[in-house]
């Protein structure tokens, strides 16, 4: 059924005659007519009592105009739910990360996100790894995902990214917190406590092992970082994480964090990701360019070192813009 014809059928049944139908849409009468004769051979039952004045509907005349007067409340409805979308005045973003992005600096992006946009819920699922955050990406549960040096699945579009290099991480007192750098040779007989094989942080130690012919053995492995954590403060561990993720303990004096001379655990970065070919919605999109100029920022104060005042201060970045290029295109 043509929208048209039901609009002349609604217009003529309102006004009570084809010419006043005819008038008000500025069509020839015959028009109304033929519309509705149309709409009557495609239902195959008659819609007004023909042989009449004045137009009068029948009962399938009736249905009919009920039919088109929900298709247009339908359609008001739709519309200013797409206006919304667009004005970001409503929808829902899901993003996943793993357990090294929580602190203060995400957590002031997701405020200031939510403060802008009311009507726009975030939820936020918290990752036991990269390979999670990647799969839950490629399966769109989430419309994005922050992962250290996610896969190289052909799935994932890396939409922008932070250098991120592995460090060794000790607290601060630790006699190899004096190193400068550290290789994996001088790991062997260390007390280690390590993330498990599942993260991609174990799984390029793998390969830097393999590389330098050294097996580490740790003496315990965890799927939380706050565990990790724990152990260093409590005794002599050392474990091996991305920088961001004992930044905020190494501002504080507490951790201590040696980089690696293995180009392999050195030169890895923090990855914001979404599935290939997946179009964001505008909510999603603006999220998306706010943790891109958070990576970029961190990035910026990372790289002035340990130190440096620019590093106490990565609890306070500010994440209103981002540079023209560094979203990488869907």
């Amino acid at each position: 059924m043509h929208e048209l014809s039901l609009r002349y059928l609604n217009e003529a049944a309102k006004l009570g005659s084809m010419r006043a139908a005819a008038d008000r849409l500025g069509v020839a009468v015959s028009s109304i007519s033929r519309q509705i004769a149309q709409l009557e051979g495609e239902s195959g039952i008659a819609l007004i009592e023909h042989g009449r004045r004045s137009v009068k509907l029948t009962e399938a005349g009736h249905l009919m105009v009920a039919y088109y007067c929900e298709h247009l409340a339908h359609r008001e409805a739709f519309d200013m739910r797409l206006s919304d979308l667009k004005g970001l005045r409503s929808g829902q973003v899901k993003l996943v990360i793993g357990e090294g992005f929580v602190g203060e600096a995400l957590s002031g992006v997701l405020s200031r996100f939510a403060a802008r946009h009311e009507g726009v819920q975030i939820d936020v699922h918290m990752a036991a790894s990269s390979n999670e955050v990647t799969q839950l990406v490629v399966d769109d549960e989430a419309h994005l995902g922050l992962a250290f040096q996610s896969s190289d699945d052909p799935r994932i579009r890396v939409r922008a990214a932070m250098r991120q290099p592995l460090v060794v991480a000790m607290r601060a007192d630790h006699v190899l917190a004096r190193r400068r750098s550290l290789s994996l040779p001088d790991l062997v007989g260390q007390p280690l406590c390590l993330p498990q094989s599942s993260f991609r942080t174990r799984q390029l130690l793998k390969v830097a092992e393999a590389a330098e012919r050294v097996t580490l053995q740790p003496a315990i492995t965890a799927n939380s970082l706050v565990l990790l954590k724990d152990l260093m403060r409590a005794g002599e561990f050392v474990t091996l994480l991305p920088l961001l993720a004992v930044g905020k303990e190494i501002a504080r004096g507490e951790f201590a964090a040696v980089p690696f001379e293995s180009p392999v655990l050195r030169d890895t970065s923090v990855q914001l990701i979404s599935r290939l070919g997946r179009h964001l919605p505008p909510a999603a999109h603006k999220l998306l360019v706010m943790l891109a100029a958070y990576l970029d920022t961190c990035g910026q104060l990372f790289e002035a070192g340990p130190g440096s005042a620019a590093w106490r201060a990565i609890d306070a970045v500010q994440t209103d813009s981002v540079a023209p290029g560094a979203i990488a295109p869907a």
